[in-house]
């Protein structure tokens, strides 16, 4: 029983040929091209995807699978039967947790500037305080409105 263990590091590109697969075929037609990577790059007999890496192409629906993706396919030998079980490495950016660009206000963000106190040019800090402003006066159609309504 003899048993080898070989680990690699892919970045599987999928987008030339998925432009080409209707969109109701894309994800199966991903996760076929992966396991055709893993075939020719490791000449294992089986591929066995994990089911985080399963659940991280299927995240966008069966339409939009990620355009490429970073795995690691851990190869073991056991008899003479190889083996690749294929896992997501966890440097995946989603689009959602990327770092916002300067410039561009993130809600709540503003509310606390507000409240932050100022240097004058004498380096003398001076608290900001809001500036209560009255009430509008009332316009002629406003007026006019309400004496109607009496």
């Amino acid at each position: 029983m003899s048993q080898e263990s070989i680990e690699n590091i892919y970045t599987i590109p999928f987008y030339p040929q998925l432009n080409k697969t209707a969109p109701y075929r894309r994800t199966p037609r991903a996760i076929k091209l992966l396991k055709e990577y893993i075939y020719k790059h490791t000449k294992a007999d089986d591929v066995i995807i994990d089911e985080e890496l399963n659940e991280f192409m299927w995240k966008r629906g069966i339409q939009k699978p990620p355009r490429k993706i970073k795995v690691r396919a851990i190869v073991e030998t056991i008899e003479e039967e190889v083996i690749a079980t294929v896992e997501l490495i966890h440097e995946q950016v989603d689009a959602a947790a990327r770092p916002q660009l300067d410039g561009i206000a993130i809600p709540g963000e503003l509310e606390e500037e507000d409240e932050e106190e100022e240097e004058t040019e004498d380096g003398e800090e001076v608290e900001l305080t809001p500036v209560e402003t009255s009430e509008p006066e009332e316009t002629s159609d406003e007026a006019s409105e309400e004496e109607q309504s009496e």
